[in-house]
């Protein structure tokens, strides 16, 4: 079975068989090379993409990227992985998944190429956190980098609240205020939130409070004290 240089690390020595070279991949394309340490600009000769100067090499540690310099070196003898990818482009990305930091080569990343270099299994979602709201990213989005700044991203976990007893809602773990959960459960405009405590009592959620949500918790809208329904 041909080894795949996306998901594994190379060992001691630069060797993968019996032709004496080892496998990297720039792009997914795989290349075999004999030296045991070549620069930035040497591994980009050698996946034809040229003139080097026109690119941005990212090296994909899974988790984490990071870029590398025309004229740094990568040692292949060392632990470390063995995919690249190379974009046409004059800038640097930053971002950050449960803190670890990634770089990139282009403002714009799909999901699932996301998902892919953060090693996020199947369970979890990434989240973009920004103005202290967090967004969830479906499969099909494409996130678009910010043109300053760092931008920052976690994985969550999807719970199962109710809304009103029989309403099951599905939404992402984490804190929230409570104007932010009247929002992500779609309460009625106008209409103020409760929460089932531990004892089996309503409690009412006050605004800009802050509620951990963890899966079964019961939530009940009802119009403000005094209102009309």
């Amino acid at each position: 079975m041909e080894s795949d240089p996306l998901s594994t690390t190379i060992s001691d020595g630069v060797t993968d068989g019996s032709d004496g070279k080892c496998v990297i991949s720039v792009d997914d394309v795989e290349l075999k090379i004999t030296e045991p340490v070549l620069d930035g600009r040497q591994i980009l000769d050698e996946a034809k993409l040229r003139p080097t100067e026109d690119y941005v090499l990212i090296q994909l540690l899974l988790p984490g990227t990071r870029s590398v310099g025309l004229d740094e070196a990568v040692d292949f003898r060392q632990k470390g992985n063995r995919a690249f990818r190379a974009f046409k482009s004059d800038r640097i990305f930053r971002f950050t998944v449960d803190n670890m930091g990634y770089e990139w080569g282009v403002a714009k990343i799909p999901e699932p190429e996301l998902r892919r270099i953060a090693v996020v299994d199947g369970d979890g979602t990434l989240a973009v956190e920004r103005d202290g709201k967090i967004t969830e990213l479906a499969p099909n989005d494409i996130l678009e980098l910010g043109d300053a700044g760092t931008e920052r991203l976690r994985v969550v976990e999807i719970v199962t609240v109710y809304l009103n007893s029989k309403i099951e809602k599905q939404i992402p773990s984490g804190s929230y205020k409570t104007e932010e959960l009247i929002r992500v459960l779609g309460v009625e405009a106008g209409y103020v939130l409760d929460v089932l405590d531990e004892r089996g009592k309503l409690e009412p959620l006050q605004p800009g409070q802050t509620t951990q949500v963890r899966t079964g918790m019961r939530f009940f809208s009802h119009v403000p004290a005094g209102g009309s329904a």
